[in-house]
């Protein structure tokens, strides 16, 4: 029950200045024009490490950005939208998706403060990844850009047979963010295995300095 104070709490992904000499491995993307506020109540996921997070959301802006056009981006276990709402003026359609129900609000109150022509952009569906690829084939014969950032254990079995075996041609690149590294062990296995994939990019991010837990970032390609 809220009793008093504000419902959930604002916050704003800061991408590091230019890089001085010498400091390697952070990502240095092309900022946004307009500020990207992310909405948190207690009934939703918030990185703990919300700074370190950004490194990774970086580094994606670096590599879409690289993209010949604007892609047409859906985004499977979006949470609020921390990833895709960053992704906002490097592409060209975002579909964001979560399971949780409280995540649509969030959304929908950050998409109320972009700038108005960002905002027809940007949709939201309440439905869990296995669902998604399975009940939206018209949303994924348009998809270009597909970002992934599942829970711990990893991606459901229809999200790869999906990627492994589905109609997918049209993703030009394949996003995963992991906070489980033997799940994205054994999903990376079986989308190399498959013939279809192959890995551009892989990176550790450590979110937990002095524990033995690790954040990777991957991106694929079709071969």
């Amino acid at each position: 029950r809220h009793v008093t104070g504000p419902t959930s709490i604002t916050e704003h992904l800061r991408f590091p200045t230019p890089k001085s000499e010498g400091q390697k491995g952070v990502a240095d993307p092309t900022p946004l024009n307009y500020p990207v506020p992310l909405h948190f109540p207690p009934t939703v996921f918030r990185q703990a490490n919300l700074d370190s997070f950004t490194n990774i959301v970086g580094r994606i802006r670096e590599r879409v950005m690289k993209m010949d056009e604007k892609p047409f981006c859906v985004e499977l276990y979006g949470g609020v939208g921390t990833i895709a709402l960053n992704l906002s003026d490097a592409v060209s359609h975002i579909v964001s998706s979560d399971e949780n129900p409280n995540n649509l609000k969030c959304f929908q109150d950050s998409v109320k403060q972009l700038p108005a022509e960002i905002q027809p952009l940007l949709e939201y569906k309440q439905k869990n990844a296995a669902d998604m690829v399975t009940s939206e084939p018209d949303l994924f014969q348009k998809c270009e850009l597909l970002v992934l950032d599942p829970p711990r254990k990893g991606l459901e079995d229809e999200v790869v047979d999906f990627l492994c075996k589905g109609e997918c041609s049209s993703i030009k690149l394949l996003v995963y963010v992991s906070c489980g590294f033997q799940a994205f062990q054994r999903d990376c296995d079986a989308l190399l295995s498959s013939g279809r994939w192959k890995l551009e990019f892989a990176e550790g991010h450590v979110l937990f300095p002095g524990s033995d837990a690790i954040e990777t970032l991957a991106f694929f390609i079709p071969k």
